[in-house]
């Protein structure tokens, strides 16, 4: 019986370093066709960054701001999921208390002192 254990712990133990290596393998694959870059070009892209942040001045963050906020966009998937949450949530809260009722007048009528 250990040994039947131990040659499926093993076979476990080795089919899932199989897996793990196969995720880091296509993990570093993927980033090789995405072309990420290396440490050098995304220091030198931080420089860059840095320097154009600098240049950006609170007035052109606050006109976007208000820009954003006048865009008062309406999303109707969203209205529609809201109140379709409110009524699914209310029919189910009549529906427990429905059987609330129903479990109760069982309960009375079967209850030996009634």
């Amino acid at each position: 019986m250990t040994k039947f254990m131990l040659k499926c712990f093993g076979i476990t133990a080795l089919l899932l370093f199989g897996v793990l290596f196969g995720i880091q393998k296509a993990h570093f694959e993927m980033n090789e066709l995405k072309g990420v870059p290396s440490k050098e070009s995304i220091e030198s892209m931080n420089d860059h960054i840095s320097s154009d942040v600098k240049k950006a001045s609170n007035h052109d963050i606050k006109t976007k701001q208000e820009t954003l906020n006048k865009i008062d966009s309406f999303n109707v998937f969203s209205a529609f999921g809201q109140k379709l949450t409110s009524w699914i949530s209310s029919a189910f809260s009549v529906m427990i208390s429905v059987l609330g009722i129903i479990i109760q007048e069982m309960l009375d009528v079967f209850s030996p002192g009634g």
